[in-house]
């Protein structure tokens, strides 16, 4: 969380940043008024006087809100007392020259004006100013206490039902800006826990991934032993061991490789989020071409009809989209296998403006009541004894799709095969 030094910092950045437009209005709008008014022509020191204030305090706001992160640093009392004092001049001035043109002008058009950029004004401080409440009040009783005190004293029925209203409306702002000032401090207080608590996440996530990388790591050696002296066993002494025993060992060697499979997948999935990423254009089309040749080179007798549309493209990292491509590639090969005729289709469309990439099969298919459960780690919708696998193949493609800064989905019917749909938006990585 952050200290009351920074959290003080972050309200005058706030307050700078919002006044680097509104600082000059003040100046812009007096010069319409005494453009178009005889304001000047009629009193003309006292115009000018108002003018030389309205100058120098949009200097010190104006030069304060665009300097903020090179003075506030070092002096930041100064840099505080000087926008407050730029904020509280123009306050004074405007609500002088509203006197002015009350008693000058009564309520004319002139006047009019003036009341309403007063108006105006004070919403816009309000905001911009919500930071701090001490000042937006004093801000307040400059811009309007003199005009209210003014109609008070004059004691006309037209001065009182002025005085009334802006007596209103000070009220009404007051209450404003205690109320977005509040919430301003809520909203400073969450955010600032909010990225506190994706720090600690993210910590936290380093640390599984990097513990998952060690383990999976150092477990592949002794795995390796296992399965390769069960191997030597059952070579060396096939003749000596009984049924029993061979098939003890085989469980073994089955068990020991069952479980290399899933360590090399835990280790993919955590280099997943570990890799470079280098966004280049793909060719998703040559990529599951060079899949589906694998896996045919695994089972060359296999007989599938494969409907893989040409020259479907998409800019990403290459190695990533690999592997996601590949583990939804080899799901449709699995889930189709005890198809007598089997059907893999690849391609793309466009849906509410973006390119949706997708890879379908007429396999088992899933009942869609636990598609929640698809993506995440050793989550499996069948049994091992019906589609071996370990369950993280989904999980990876996944993460390489949220890293891609996509989604993605899937829509299945029970023995009617499953269709994976993902968008890719390489600048979100």
């Amino acid at each position: 969380m952050l200290n009351q030094k920074d959290k003080v910092q972050y309200a005058m950045r706030d307050i700078a940043y919002r006044s680097r437009v509104g600082a000059f209005l003040y100046l812009i709008i007096f010069a319409i008024v005494v453009g178009f008014t005889p304001f000047y022509s009629d009193y003309k020191s006292f115009i000018t006087l108002i003018g030389v204030l309205l100058i120098i305090a949009t200097i010190l706001r104006g030069t304060s809100a665009w300097t903020f992160a090179i003075v506030f640093s070092k002096y930041p009392s100064l840099w505080m007392a000087v926008n407050g004092f730029g904020l509280l001049v123009q306050a004074i001035s405007w609500g002088v020259l509203s006197i002015m043109s009350i008693e000058y002008y009564g309520w004319q058009w002139t006047t009019m004006v003036i009341c309403l950029s007063s108006a105006a004004f004070s919403a816009g401080a309000v905001i911009t100013t919500s930071t701090s409440f001490p000042l937006i009040v004093l801000y307040l009783v400059c811009m309007f206490g003199p005009t209210m005190t003014v109609n008070i004293l004059n004691g006309t029925e037209e001065s009182l039902i002025a005085a009334f209203l802006f007596t209103t409306y000070f009220v009404f702002l007051v209450f404003a800006a205690k109320r977005l000032n509040k919430e301003y401090w809520e909203a400073l207080n969450n955010n600032q826990l909010l990225k506190q608590r994706a720090r600690e996440l993210e910590a936290k996530n380093q640390e599984l991934e990097s513990f998952t990388y060690s383990v999976s790591h150092d477990l592949r050696t002794p795995l390796r032993s296992i399965d390769g002296f069960s191997k030597l066993v059952l070579d060396d002494a096939w003749q000596k061991l009984d049924d029993k025993e061979r098939d003890y060992l085989q469980r073994s060697r089955t068990a020991a490789q069952k479980m290399g499979h899933l360590i090399d997948d835990l280790l993919q999935l955590s280099n997943v989020s570990r890799a470079g990423f280098k966004p280049q254009d793909v060719d998703l089309s040559k990529l599951v071409e060079s899949n589906i040749e694998k896996l045919r080179q695994i089972e060359p007798g296999r007989e599938i009809e494969l409907d893989i549309e040409p020259n479907v493209k998409a800019t990403g990292d290459q190695s990533l989209l690999d592997i996601a491509v590949s583990n939804l590639v080899e799901n449709a090969w699995k889930y189709s296998s005890k198809k007598p005729h089997a059907k893999i289709r690849f391609a793309a469309q466009e849906h509410e403006g973006e390119v949706v990439y997708y890879i379908k099969d007429n396999g088992v298919g899933f009942d869609t009541r636990y598609i929640n459960k698809l993506f995440g780690p050793f989550q499996r919708l069948h049994s091992d004894d019906e589609y071996p696998g370990t369950g993280i193949g989904l999980a990876t493609v996944n993460r390489i799709i949220d890293r891609h800064g996509g989604k993605i989905w899937a829509n299945a019917k029970v023995g009617r095969g499953a269709t994976f749909y993902f968008t890719i938006h390489s600048e979100l990585h």
